[in-house]
């Protein structure tokens, strides 16, 4: 895929800001000499400087203060001989807003995780379920699912997942159409998202696919482009490799200059993967602002009262009920099982397995493919999830570098940390400093053994915990200390933009 939106190109003047950055840090540490952390020995790997070298790493306070190739002293000294040290995972895809779902995030190495596809508004009320115990970043886009719950029945549901419960799909949010004036309410309600924090646009379109009409549509795109927001989109579908979804947003994108990125393209596309990819590199060309992200499963998750199971679900998809698990029993479904759930319970999580192997390494081998886990929200052990929410990042490292090597492990880096940082910086500055380890970056670090690193949920047993990621440190502090969360350690902060 070619690489030619703002978001992608490393610029000539971010080379010398980070030389700047560089110099001064290095002098402050020079005249320290000693750091309040020092990673000694590890394999340090930055993507954005090409850097794969044994390194040492000091950290004073929250950002890393030196990458030196002599030894370091520091307060406390963590020993990485034979291990990886990278920039902390960026996940852009995750609806695992909650303390127990950042508990199994962070031993997957992220340590910055946003709802970006559904969104918030008011955009802080993604910390509701966080409170003060926040173990990594976090953050999410002004969700238009919301607003418009808002502008078409004054609903106050701030997350799609709210309270360990669904939105209602029968709600007008998704179902009602919009008039002028209303549609106007609605532009001025994403303004207010944009000014709160909101790291772009949540659209869930594919959600309210009925409900969403061309001219409000429209007004959204040149709303986002008027406020340089990207937008997050879950694109419309139709048959398996259908690709008007995707066109109508490129197109749209160009009509109005609109940033936009697809979100989980490998579940969007199907078996027309190799047609989506070619459609992205083309409107790259055309010099459309566009980016994508795929999950290395290949099954989806998604509420049973979704939008896309009011239409002709076994041919979009190619399956049928036996291809569909009830994620909080784990149990397979009959057609009356289908339609009893569908009435009493439309909020019920599924996982339908509908993808192949062959569609989701294409995806992945994708150069300018970023990875996002799409974890569905963990509000209790005692309800399965999707097991993407627990290894989505250790997997791409196990299956995709170690396992079949279509991946550098430069590239995958890459795809997890500094091309989210890259595409966010245009909504908040602050992601110039992440996905970087590099003198004056954010000290966001994973430390994980390539060898033993591993994804080991399963979707029988979506609780267990990913292996081989040794220590994780956000901010500045350490949280996961040979692969065991530290106690009363919180150092997550929301990042909002602007």
């Amino acid at each position: 895929m070619m690489t030619k939106n703002r978001f992608f190109v490393v610029h000539r003047t971010e080379t010398w800001i980070w030389v700047v950055l560089a110099c001064i840090f290095n002098i402050q540490a020079s005249a320290e000499n000693i750091f309040d952390l020092v990673i000694a020995n590890g394999r340090v790997i930055d993507p954005a400087s090409s850097t794969d070298a044994i390194r040492h790493i000091g950290v004073t306070s929250n950002r890393i203060a030196a990458v030196s190739e002599k030894p370091l002293s520091g307060i406390e000294t963590i020993e990485a001989k034979g291990k990886v040290v990278t920039a902390g995972f960026i996940d852009l895809h995750s609806h695992a807003q909650t303390q127990l779902g950042q508990r199994y995030q962070v031993r997957d190495g992220v340590t910055t995780a946003l709802d970006l596809e559904a969104g918030a508004y008011p955009v802080a009320a993604v910390a509701n379920n966080i409170a003060d115990q926040a173990l990594i970043n976090f953050g999410a886009s002004a969700s238009y699912a919301s607003i418009r719950a808002k502008v078409l029945s004054n609903a106050n549901q701030p997350y799609i997942f709210f309270n360990g419960k669904f939105f209602s799909f029968n709600d007008a949010a998704f179902t009602k159409q919009m008039d002028e004036v209303e549609i106007a309410r609605a532009m001025r309600h994403v303004g207010v998202g944009l000014d709160q924090g909101g790291l772009g646009i949540g659209l869930l379109l594919d959600y309210m696919s009925v409900a969403v009409s061309d001219l409000e549509l429209e007004a959204l795109f040149n709303t986002a482009a008027d406020r340089h927001a990207p937008l997050f989109i879950h694109i419309r579908r139709g048959r398996a490799g259908d690709a008007s979804g995707l066109t109508e947003v490129i197109e749209l994108a160009k009509r109005t200059g609109a940033s936009i990125h697809i979100c989980h393209l490998n579940a969007s596309a199907m078996g027309g993967i190799d047609n989506f990819l070619q459609l992205i590199d083309h409107a790259l060309v055309e010099g459309v602002d566009i980016s994508a992200e795929s999950y290395p499963y290949n099954a989806g998750s998604t509420s049973i009262g979704a939008d896309v199971f009011r239409r002709d679900w076994k041919n979009i998809f190619g399956i049928t009920y036996k291809d569909i698990q009830l994620a909080e029993t784990g149990e397979f479904l009959t057609k009356k099982r289908w339609n009893e759930l569908r009435a009493e319970d439309p909020g019920a999580i599924i996982i339908h397995h509908y993808g192949r192997e062959d569609w989701t390494r294409r995806a992945m081998e994708s150069p300018a493919m970023m990875i996002g886990s799409d974890a569905m929200p963990i509000f209790s052990e005692k309800i399965r999830s999707h097991p993407r929410a627990i290894g989505t990042f250790s997997r791409v490292l196990a299956e995709y570098v170690r396992g079949s090597k279509i991946l550098s492990l430069s590239e995958a880096l890459s795809k997890m940390s500094y091309l989210p940082a890259k595409r966010l910086e245009v909504v908040a500055p602050k992601f110039k400093r992440k996905g970087r380890i590099q003198p004056g970056a954010d000290a966001d670090i994973v430390i994980f053994n390539l060898d033993s690193i591993r994804d080991r949920a399963t979707y029988d047993h979506p609780y267990s915990p990913s292996t081989g990621i040794m220590t994780v440190i956000v901010n500045g502090q350490i949280v996961v200390n040979e692969g065991a969360i530290l106690p009363n350690v919180f150092p997550g902060l929301i990042v909002m933009g602007g």
